[in-house]
């Protein structure tokens, strides 16, 4: 899915799509949790192994979370993934139309990505 599809999807879903008032936002948390954690940490590995700087992507994220930015954030993941043909869930897609559950997902998203970059610092040793 390109940007532009992305894009038109999001308009178009939420043109044509009347969401419930009301969401079990245990369950909002937990789907969110469990999509995350499905790609969060391989798109990571991806970026860095095609050379990206992951501290500003990582300031970058964590400027969009900070703001309340969530569909900033998301979007932003989306465009990542979309630089190296990476692909995301149709779930990621089909949550950040939804006004409510893109924070949450967002949420997911900020603390797994949080989780990998604090992990996975590159130790460099002299040989």
């Amino acid at each position: 899915m390109t940007t532009n599809e992305y894009a038109q999807f999001v308009l178009q879903v939420k043109k044509d799509v009347i969401l419930p008032e009301k969401v079990d936002e245990a369950a909002a948390h937990e789907i969110a949790q469990l999509l995350s954690g499905s790609f969060t940490y391989l798109l990571y590995e991806a970026l860095w192994m095609n050379d990206f700087d992951m501290g500003t992507i990582t300031k970058q994220l964590e400027q969009l979370y900070d703001s309340n930015n969530h569909f900033g954030l998301v979007y932003f993941i989306f465009i990542l993934a979309n630089a190296i043909d990476f692909s995301i869930p149709v779930q990621f897609t089909e949550i950040s139309v939804n006004d409510t559950l893109v924070s949450i997902l967002s949420d997911a998203i900020i603390e797994d990505w949080l989780e990998y970059n604090a992990t996975s610092e590159i130790t460099e040793y002299d040989e």
